[in-house]
């Protein structure tokens, strides 16, 4: 029963299809090992859950996700800190790690400059993770950034 309801809800969003080089499952890893059929969608959607390629590949670029898709920067930088919450206020607080690098790069810092994007969100850190909420989170560091 439960395979019949997720094949008629698949076959239900296979008609928002995009251009973009993927299905309705969307970009990832599933994307690229399965074809953009209707019964596929299902596998793929499922390898991009199971894997969390989806999440990685807005973030990044990569796993067939682009800007020309669905997800632009801001989007990709919300998914960032809402996937990844915990520990980037972890490196926030520490001052330093792969979490807060890559979330630099989102906002365009490069490794050289990196550091002042770092710097700024550690001195700032109870501002930006205290209420406990991703969304709140984006909205400060973006509100950290503009000033600059």
């Amino acid at each position: 029963m439960k395979k019949v309801l997720i094949a008629v809800v698949a076959m239900a969003f296979s008609s928002t299809a995009f251009a973009a080089g993927y299905g309705s499952a969307g970009c990832g890893l599933g994307s690229l090992a399965f074809q953009k059929n209707d019964m596929t969608q299902v596998l793929a959607a499922t390898t991009n859950g199971t894997f969390g390629s989806q999440t990685f590949g807005m973030t990044f670029g990569t796993s067939n996700c682009n800007n020309e898709g669905l997800v632009k920067l801001s989007m990709a930088r919300q998914s960032f800190i809402e996937a990844n919450y915990k520990d980037l206020s972890r490196d926030v607080a520490a001052g330093k790690g792969e979490y807060v690098n890559s979330l630099a790069k989102l906002y365009g810092y490069t490794p050289q400059n990196a550091w002042q994007f770092t710097q700024l969100l550690q001195k700032n850190h109870t501002t930006i993770f205290a209420a406990n909420d991703a969304k709140t989170a984006v909205t400060a560091i973006d509100r950290l950034v503009s000033n600059i």
